[in-house]
């Protein structure tokens, strides 16, 4: 019988970053071409609202959906990486997504698109949870808050460029030629990662109501969830508001708007490296609380402000945000073992895109459909600035563990 293939492929458990980097920049990718398909829908939110008629709110729901859908996921994930491996996880949730993305580009029916939304996703979710892990299993723990900062490149990469694409299907066709491009990047990204594909010998285990009910009882796990929650609001729920908002209440056009939230993306690149590297000599809770504390104010300023701070708050804030994932995430790592890992970032990602991805949002559509997008922004930053209480509860939970 000819050998497995992917075992050949399987890397050394816990090597060093530098002995792990080709996979690591493999999953980065993956992560990246993920997280474009799922961040288009801001930037293209004008666009949807002229051609379909739509009022804030209902445009603000495509979030709130795909939030929904990447809750779905999380509560099969780690149970599907148990059972399957994170290789396998990894391919269904790149060429599902590619299928639900060509959905998206199609329809043209408002809850088709609802459904599609809900589809990219359930999709989409299934990647996190295995890539993470699998990053914290080929990866020594030393090395995790670096190998979590050239992860993180990823979503930072998508938001500089995820405007510019969407400006430039609507300039050449329309925005449903984004979701059709995005779709053929994932089902080709698919077919490599079938011949370069990394696995790792040792599997999550498959989640029982034990492993729940020990997760859940756990209080870190309740402020990794909230922190989370903050995290993605901040990122990527208030990224998906800001175009509808310089352009509807601020008087920016669409091309305008797409540019500013694009280069300010740009910073994102280095201060996501220089938060891990800060990450694995300082406390998490440190970068994390600081993190927090200049996203929020900046969200509350691009809330309040005349129209000649808006474009440095918009600056300062995504560079804030891009602060927040790596020691988050190496926090979370320490809250639960090797084999439950899979299983305590599934339930605590669950949650996140919900809150934080989805109402957040769609609060913020509803605000503005109510007269004020600025208010809805205010309330957003004042509650990210309030999660710097959670960093330390739960920093005072898990410092103490060993690496």
């Amino acid at each position: 019988m000819p050998p497995d293939r992917s075992l050949n492929r399987r890397s050394r458990f816990e090597a060093s970053l530098d002995k792990s980097l080709g996979p690591v920049l493999l999953l980065t990718f993956i992560f990246f071409v993920h997280f474009v398909s799922r961040q288009m829908a801001g930037p293209l939110l004008p666009a949807i609202e002229e051609e379909l008629g739509l009022s804030h709110f209902q445009s603000g729901l495509f979030v709130l959906f795909m939030g929904i859908g990447f809750f779905l996921s999380q509560l099969g994930s780690a149970f599907l990486a148990g059972r399957w491996g994170y290789r396998r996880c990894i391919l269904i949730s790149l060429w599902g997504t590619a299928a639900t993305t060509a959905g998206v580009g199609l329809m043209s029916s408002v809850w088709a698109l609802y459904a599609g939304f809900l589809g990219i996703g359930i999709t989409g979710g299934l990647y996190v949870p295995s890539g993470i892990s699998l990053i914290t299993v080929l990866v020594r723990p030393q090395d995790w808050g670096k190998a979590m900062g050239i992860h993180e490149l990823a979503p930072n990469l998508a938001l500089i460029l995820v405007p510019f694409l969407a400006t430039a299907a609507v300039s050449l066709v329309s925005w449903r030629l984004g979701y059709l491009f995005m779709a053929l990047m994932l089902a080709i990204l698919g077919c490599v990662y079938v011949f370069l594909g990394v696995d790792s010998r040792q599997r999550p285990s498959p989640p029982d109501l034990s492993s729940i009910r020990e997760i859940v009882a756990n209080p870190s796990f309740w402020y990794l969830g909230l922190l989370l929650s903050l995290a993605v609001g901040v990122e990527t729920g208030v990224y998906a508001m800001v175009p509808l908002f310089l352009v509807n209440e601020r008087g920016f056009d669409l091309a305008d708007a797409n540019q500013v939230l694009g280069l300010s993306r740009v910073p994102g690149i280095i201060m996501v490296l220089l938060s891990g590297w800060i990450t694995d000599r300082l406390s998490p809770s440190t970068s994390m609380a600081i993190g927090l504390g200049l996203t929020g104010t900046a969200v509350v300023v691009l809330g309040l402000g005349p129209k000649a701070v808006l474009v440095p708050a918009v600056f300062v804030q995504a560079m804030a945000s891009a602060c927040l994932f790596p020691p988050i995430l190496s926090m979370a790592s320490r809250i639960s073992s090797t084999e439950n890992r899979a299983l305590a970032l599934s339930l605590s990602l669950a949650v996140a895109p919900v809150i934080g991805g989805g109402l957040l949002p769609a609060g913020i559509a509803l605000a503005g459909d109510l007269g004020s997008f600025g208010a809805g922004l205010v309330v957003a930053g004042l509650v990210t600035v309030s999660g710097i209480v959670a960093v330390f509860l739960l920093d005072r939970r898990t410092h103490d563990k060993p690496e």
